[in-house]
C-alpha cells in the first residue's frame, strides 16, 4: 500500500508502521498536507459482522487519535457486500459528516493503478521492466450492443486509459466521457448487478443506448481484455483481467476505411 500511496501523492504521503503496544494508532499511512488517512484490510472471505466491526473500529479509532481528518479511505482486496456498503452509507457517514469516507476495493485500486505510467506501476509492484518491456497486440472487437460489452465490464478488474480520435468536438468529447464513465460505473457494480438476470438485462439496455448515441455521432466502440495483468502486489504480484477500449470514427459507407468489426491495440505492460 505504501508504494501506491507514494506514487499517488508524491511529496505528501507518509508510510506508518506499527510500533509497540500502541500499534499503528489506527493509521496505515496518511497525507499530512491533504489530511487523507488510510486503513487497509483484507475482507475477502470474512464474515459481514467482522468486516463492519473492523471498518467502524478503524474509522472511529483514527478520528480519536488524529486531528483534522478530512478523508478516511478504506482499502480492501474485494468488493464489499451490499450490507457492509449500506452500513457505511446509512450509519457511518451520517455519524461523521465532517469526514469524507471512501472505500477502495480491488476494482477501484486497479483502476487507479492503470491510470499511472509504466514506470510508476513498476515501482508499485516492485519490478523493473525498463530494459525488457513486454508488448503485444490485443484484438479489440466492435461493441454493437450491451450484450457484447457486458462480459468485458463484468470480468475486468482494471482499465487502461481509452483511446479516442484526436479531433473530437466538445460535443463528441462530452458524450465519450459520459459513456466511458458509465462503463466504469457498471463495471464497479457488476457483482451486485449479476445477482439478478433482470438487473443484467437492464444494464445491457442502458449500455446499448449509450452505444447508439455514440453511433449517431459516427463513433464506434472497440473493446477487449488482457488476462494476467499485474494489478497490485510485490515480487509476486496479484494478476487480473484489465479492459482495453478504443473509440474510433465510422466513416461513410462505401469508403475503404469504413469501420470494421475488429481493431488492434498495442499494449505495453510490466512483464
Amino acid at each position: 500500500m505504501d508504494r501506491l500511496g507514494l506514487e499517488l501523492y508524491p511529496g505528501d504521503y507518509e508510510p506508518v508502521r506499527p510500533a509497540g503496544p500502541k500499534g499503528d494508532t489506527k493509521n496505515d499511512g496518511y497525507c499530512p498536507k491533504a489530511r487523507i488517512f488510510f486503513a487497509a484490510h483484507a475482507t475477502r472471505g470474512e464474515r459481514i459482522d467482522k468486516t463492519k466491526a473492523k471498518i467502524q473500529g478503524d474509522l472511529e479509532g483514527c478520528l480519536q487519535k488524529h486531528r483534522d481528518v478530512k478523508v478516511w479511505r478504506f482499502l480492501t482486496n474485494d468488493t464489499l457486500p451490499g450490507e457492509v456498503d449500506q452500513f457505511i452509507d446509512n450509519d457511518l457517514r451520517p455519524s461523521h459528516p465532517e469526514v469524507t469516507i471512501e472505500v477502495w476495493g480491488l476494482k477501484k485500486l486497479s483502476d487507479e493503478i492503470c491510470k499511472l505510467t509504466r514506470a510508476q506501476i513498476d515501482r508499485i509492484i516492485d519490478v523493473n521492466t525498463k530494459d525488457t518491456p513486454k508488448s503485444e497486440i490485443v484484438t479489440l472487437n466492435r461493441m454493437k450492443t450491451g450484450r457484447d460489452l457486458w462480459p468485458i465490464l463484468s470480468t475486468s478488474l482494471g482499465w487502461f486509459e481509452h483511446v479516442e480520435p484526436d479531433d473530437c468536438t466538445d460535443e463528441e468529447q462530452g458524450l465519450i466521457d459520459q459513456a466511458v464513465q458509465a462503463f466504469r460505473d457498471w463495471s464497479e457494480m457488476s457483482a451486485e448487478v449479476e445477482e439478478s438476470r433482470f438487473s443484467v438485462r437492464d444494464a445491457q439496455r442502458s449500455i446499448s443506448a449509450l452505444l447508439g448515441e455514440l453511433e449517431s455521432m459516427r463513433l464506434a466502440v472497440y473493446a477487449g481484455m488482457k488476462d494476467k495483468f499485474p494489478l497490485i502486489g510485490g515480487p509476486d504480484p496479484f494478476l487480473g483481467t484489465v479492459a482495453i477500449f478504443k473509440i474510433d470514427r465510422i466513416v461513410e459507407e462505401g469508403e475503404a476505411s469504413s469501420a470494421p468489426d475488429v481493431r488492434g491495440a498495442l499494449l505495453r505492460y510490466p512483464s
